[in-house]
């Protein structure tokens, strides 16, 4: 059974914007992750609710930056159609406990009244026994496992 790989927004942002020079190496990772039958990749549903949000913002407003928000979007339901990992109940009521645990336990994710997106992430992570694809794996640190993306990339 191939390994899930869970997009983080900091990566799923670089994918839907596979123009721009900084994304081409992370473009070309997802491309052999795609072809490699060790790996499934997905787009978790808390983060295409993410960066989607955000996108769509931009494709209404009058700016310079609306056509290539509208080709983004066109990038992240093609990315969404590959592989989707949907909310549940019991997702939220494990991010619920792990925002809990990591309070407790002297690890403060910012204030309580925001919303943990990296803790609903991990708990989609958890529960799909899948990896965080990110390039921010303090965020994740002691709530899911994170793909080691670097060791990864090297080999050739």
């Amino acid at each position: 059974m191939p390994t899930l790989l869970l997009l983080d927004s900091n990566i799923l942002s670089k994918l839907v914007r596979p123009d721009l020079d900084d994304s081409q190496p992370v473009v070309a990772l997802v491309d052999r992750l795609l072809e490699d039958s060790h790996f499934a990749v997905c787009v978790p549903e808390i983060v295409d609710y993410e960066l989607r949000r955000k996108l769509l913002h931009l494709a209404r407003r009058r700016h310079q930056g609306r056509r290539w928000a509208h080709e983004a979007l066109t990038y992240l339901d093609k990315l969404v159609a590959v592989g989707y990992i949907p909310l549940t109940t019991e997702t939220m009521r494990l991010a619920a406990d792990l925002w809990a645990q990591t309070r407790a336990g002297g690890q403060l994710r910012g204030s309580e009244e925001r919303l943990d997106v990296d803790v609903i992430l991990a708990a989609q992570a958890r529960q799909a026994g899948g990896q965080i694809f990110t390039t921010n794996e303090r965020h994740f640190r002691n709530v899911a496992d994170v793909f080691d993306w670097q060791s990864y990339h090297g080999i050739t």
